[in-house]
């Protein structure tokens, strides 16, 4: 039985308005899993955030696309999850625009693939019936979303953003990919836009649609797991890292044990020496034995009382053991409390990279000189290394690219600590000039109750 005009329109708005509903769903499903939000504190009621998000988006894309020539409701769906996700979530804007053009991509796709076959299947029809015409819909509005979800938990295996980890060659192909699909889709809109009765009803065009938007999906995979693969590998190298600095620690500590051990092993000896001298009144004898006693390696052992914090005092004493060999001169001022929101290892791995660095570079110059000052500063931890150069190091290496020969063993000290600084929402400033390089440092010192910090390797 043949539909009437007036069921059929009734079938067709419900079809629409659940078609609109799957949408604004759908986006709020890849925001909420691929990128994290702003105030974390907005989800103390999840329902209410979703409930007025959800209401907010349904309205926008009503009132900009909504029953409205398809580039335009394609556009409302961009404008949507792009305005959604730069007011309320966290990540880079590229990564953002990303993903607003690989969700696009897929309304092409889906709309292109179906809508040319259906024509050609239709072709020698001079009426399309109802029914017909409803079920195609329905395939437009609803099932394709299904198809989506599937493809969206696809993209969401490896959700990951860009940070100041990643070279910056990864967002310049990031930037022409975006150009790449825009352009790609304004060839649609021009050329192959579903809602021209001038398309060419073939099969060809959906085979065309569905091969050009399954390579962008490809390929936007592809590249972030380049981006998640590079980000593991700065993972298991920072560990490494902390690993090396763990048996420093326990060599320092070992080596001031052993010389404790030898010297109270020793003691009633020197003792009884210096003792037998006196008796005999061999006193230039017993001067020069005490030079001898007072150059032994405990007495000598540098381990100074730079701060309360037994993590930060070794790995201080390490370096300057390490620069007094090389007879350069190191200051260090350290005015911190024992209750630090910054975790201990991060902040000893900031350290020892630093000071590494500015020792490496001091070795060279024939006026060395490291300083070294770790302050707080109104809930901020403010570390400064600097030390002497004989040039301009920025305006050689702008980079700090790494000179040594074992380029993967080495160059990532920069790298580590520009991604502990973001994992407290901090920053690192480089300057530098003909005379001295400085390393300004600074990290959020605000105790977990106050706010949640956001692990940085995902």
């Amino acid at each position: 039985m043949p539909l009437s005009q007036t069921t059929y329109e009734i079938i067709r708005s419900v079809i629409d308005v659940c078609g609109l509903f799957l949408d604004t769903i759908l986006i709020l499903f890849l925001a909420d899993n691929y990128f994290p939000l702003r105030n974390p504190n907005l989800k103390k009621k999840p329902w209410l955030f979703y409930l007025i998000s959800f209401v907010f988006l349904c309205a926008f894309i009503y009132f900009v696309g909504f029953s409205k020539p398809f580039s335009l409701f394609v556009f409302s769906i961009f404008a949507a999850i792009f305005c959604y996700l730069f007011c309320l979530y966290r990540g880079s804007l590229i990564m953002k625009l990303s993903v607003c053009c690989v969700y696009c991509s897929l309304y092409f796709a889906m709309d292109g693939i179906y809508l040319s076959f259906y024509r050609y299947l239709t072709l020698s029809l001079d009426e399309i019936p109802h029914i017909l015409s409803l079920f195609v819909f329905f395939i437009q509005r609803v099932f394709c979303k299904v198809l989506m979800y599937f493809i969206i938990r696809f993209i969401l295996k490896n959700a990951v953003d860009i940070d100041h980890s990643i070279p910056r060659v990864y967002s310049t192909c990031l930037v022409i990919f975006c150009i790449f699909d825009a352009l790609l889709m304004v060839l649609n809109i021009a050329y192959f836009s579903p809602m021209e009765s001038q398309i060419k009803a073939s099969p060809f065009i959906s085979l065309f649609m569905a091969g050009a938007f399954g390579i962008i999906l490809c390929f936007f995979y592809l590249f972030t797991s380049m981006i998640r693969n590079y980000k593991e590998n700065i993972g298991y190298r920072l560990q490494v890292k902390e690993l090396e600095l763990h048996r420093q620690y326990l060599e320092q500590t070992r080596d001031l044990l052993t010389a404790s051990r030898q010297f109270r092993h020793d003691m009633k000896s020197h003792l009884f020496c210096m003792e037998g001298l006196i008796e005999q009144g061999k006193y230039e004898e017993l001067k020069s034995y005490l030079k001898q006693f007072s150059n032994s390696d405990f007495l000598t052992f540098p381990f100074q009382a730079i701060c309360a914090d037994e993590s930060l005092n070794t790995l201080l004493n390490q370096k300057l053991k390490a620069a007094s060999n090389l007879d350069i001169p190191m200051t260090i001022d350290v005015q911190i409390s024992n209750h630090l929101a910054v975790s201990k290892l991060d902040l000893c791995t900031v350290l020892s990279n630093l000071c590494d660095n500015a020792i490496e570079a001091s070795a060279s110059v024939s006026d060395p000189k490291i300083i070294v000052s770790l302050k707080e500063i109104k809930g901020y931890l403010s570390l400064t290394v600097k030390n002497h150069t004989e040039e301009d190091i920025l305006e050689k290496n702008p980079s700090l690219l790494t000179t040594k020969k074992d380029q993967s063993a080495h160059g990532l000290g920069m790298t580590i600590i520009r991604n502990i600084a973001a994992k407290y929402h901090g920053s690192v400033n480089l300057s530098s000039d003909m005379h001295s390089f400085t390393c300004f440092v600074l990290l959020e010192n605000i105790p977990k109750s106050g706010k949640t910090k956001p692990a940085v390797l995902s």
